[in-house]
């Protein structure tokens, strides 16, 4: 639910099966936060066509904030997503998208991170808030990643 009480959704899905979605998460470690966001758009055919944009915030240099966008591309059907952000080692990150949260897997030690729906304004609020006001050590101001065990298997 936003401020104003109405329901936020994960995006703006288009009549062809395709959409625009938007989503982001944030943690923080040894006094630097880190917000991460994903903006792409979903095509009727399933490809995707985005951007990962990382930014890094710390609490010990003012005006500290450093952003480093990535293309991004990968496949979704349904609310299964598989995405590949440009110019990153690793696996492709797997997720699924359920209202206005995305989870992934993105790391190989089965840890699963929660991304919450937003818009680019709003993300762009959050960093500001958050670089300009950093929480006391041991408090989020954003919302943090949901950490899930590995889901059991039907």
């Amino acid at each position: 639910m936003s401020e104003d009480g109405s329901q936020s959704s994960a995006g703006t899905p288009g009549t062809s099966g395709g959409g625009h979605f938007v989503f982001y998460t944030y943690r923080a470690s040894a006094g630097v936060e880190y917000l991460d966001l994903l903006d792409w758009t979903t095509h009727p055919d399933g490809t995707v066509a985005g951007t990962y944009t990382a930014v890094m915030l710390s609490k010990g240099s003012p005006g500290g904030e450093k952003r480093s966008p990535h293309s991004l591309t990968g496949t979704q059907q349904g609310s299964s997503v598989t995405l590949i952000p440009a110019g990153m080692s690793g696996p492709p990150v797997h997720g699924r998208i359920s209202g206005d949260t995305l989870t992934t897997d993105s790391d190989l030690s089965a840890e699963t991170f929660t991304y919450k729906a937003t818009d680019p304004a709003g993300f762009d609020k959050i960093v500001s808030h958050d670089k300009a006001t950093p929480p006391p050590d041991g408090e989020e101001m954003s919302p943090g990643p949901t950490k899930a065990g590995p889901t059991p298997s039907p």
